[in-house]
């Protein structure tokens, strides 16, 4: 009879397509690793993965059984939620938001947790989206906050947020009131760098309205980038939300441009299947706080 341990093996490998992911992601040896998903195999009666050197691809067995064994997964945790019903959950939850998120909603996520929750203990990872989405696929987090929704098999992507953009820049530049697109041009935008969702969602923005931007520097970090824009160095598009008091008191200007500047969606990734106890409470902290729900 294959034990759960032995599924959790096979599932994982399929999931990061990868043993020493996988092994990296369970906490075990690679040989362990591979020791388990061999009496896997063996339980099952026939190969789950080719052998060829390149990552773990299942084979049709094992794409067959994928389903069945992430079922198996899924009840056996809604068992433990079941017979753990009325205590409150604990454990460890890692997640990920990016350093927008995070100064906007970190606080809050964490103080309703301490005191709703306080024996679950959160790990919080703040990054661009890049490395967060590839900790999220690797299995290091459990859920993180983007402005990127990506369209892969097994996930749940809830929508939470909607921001707000504009193009900001100190008055020691004396900025226009608006630029034309020809100006526009002109202008250094200090941008974040190529591993941000918010760049991702510019560049795509951008191309939708023919526009060209002349990026003149570019940080992963949004603190920083602010700070160079109110030092004079150039301008960015910053989110109005956590700006509003520099718009309002002068220490920066907002310029209109040729086209609206853009509102850009904030999502939760997670896994399908039933999370833990721990997890679950995270996520509907961070739905309910974002969106009411």
């Amino acid at each position: 009879m294959p034990t759960f341990r032995q599924m959790e093996a096979f599932l994982w490998a399929t999931r990061l397509k990868s043993f020493a992911e996988a092994s990296r992601h369970l906490n075990v040896t690679q040989s362990t690793l591979s020791k388990r998903i061999s009496e896997f195999e063996a339980a099952v009666g026939g190969t789950l993965f080719t052998r060829s050197g390149h990552g773990a691809v299942p084979t049709v067995l094992g794409e067959d059984i994928r389903d069945l064994v992430e079922q198996m997964l899924d009840l056996r945790e809604a068992l433990r939620a079941r017979t753990e019903e009325g205590r409150p959950p604990k454990g460890k939850v890692a997640f990920g938001v990016t350093e927008l998120g995070a100064s906007l909603w970190l606080p809050r996520w964490v103080a309703h947790m301490r005191a709703q929750f306080p024996e679950v203990e959160l790990e919080p990872c703040v990054d661009v989206s890049a490395p967060l989405l590839a900790g999220f696929r690797a299995g290091r987090i459990a859920m993180a906050v983007l402005p990127l929704a990506p369209a892969e098999e097994g996930l749940t992507v809830t929508k939470v947020a909607q921001m707000d953009f504009a193009l900001m820049a100190s008055p020691m530049l004396d900025p226009p009131a608006r630029l034309d697109r020809e100006a526009l041009e002109q202008w250094p935008i200090l941008a974040q760098s190529g591993g941000s969702g918010l760049t991702v969602r510019f560049d795509a923005w951008a191309l939708a309205h023919g526009l060209t931007l002349r990026r003149s520097l570019a940080s992963n970090s949004l603190v920083a980038i602010s700070e160079l824009v109110l030092a004079g160095l150039g301008a960015a598009f910053l989110p109005l939300e956590p700006y509003r008091a520099h718009l309002t008191d002068g220490r920066l200007h907002r310029i209109d441009g040729p086209v609206p500047w853009p509102s850009l969606p904030y999502y939760l990734i997670s896994r399908h299947g039933a999370p833990s106890r721990a997890s679950e409470a995270l996520r509907q902290t961070i739905v309910g706080s974002l969106t009411g729900r």
